[in-house]
């Protein structure tokens, strides 16, 4: 399966790093900054799903709102990888808080097979964003 990892290269150190290059060899996972999805308006063909790094996705979730890129993000399922404590809603996605595939960016290789195994197995539930958000 391919999946989409949104994360800026400004945060892909440490944890985040190492989930990269963890990644099951099983699994093709490509790096795309909110700057290239930005430019390209679209993911590559053939991805099964996003996997989002949280700060990137709170500071550019308004920029795909006005871009008019939300629907392209409402047909894939979304995970999240980070440590949290608390679980906040995502910018956008108040209304499925709780409901995200979270992923450990310290995992290892093993334990991110099992866990992504899973996440295809039974993906989130579709999403769709308010009517209205997207510019006309």
């Amino acid at each position: 399966m391919k999946f989409v990892f949104l994360c800026d290269s400004n945060y892909l150190k440490g944890d985040y790093s190492a989930f990269t290059s963890n990644f099951p060899v099983e699994h093709e996972l490509l790096v795309m900054s909110a700057e290239d999805f930005l430019k390209a308006k679209r993911f590559p063909e053939g991805t099964f799903a996003i996997l989002t790094e949280r700060s990137t996705w709170q500071k550019n979730f308004s920029l795909f709102r006005y871009f008019g890129l939300l629907s392209m993000l409402e047909v894939l399922p979304l995970g999240l990888v980070g440590r949290f404590r608390r679980q906040d809603a995502l910018k956008g996605r108040s209304a499925v808080k709780h409901q995200e595939f979270i992923l450990n960016p310290a995992s290892t290789t093993e334990e991110l097979s099992a866990l992504l195994n899973k996440f295809i197995a039974a993906p989130p539930v579709s999403f769709s964003y308010p009517k209205g958000a997207a510019k006309a």
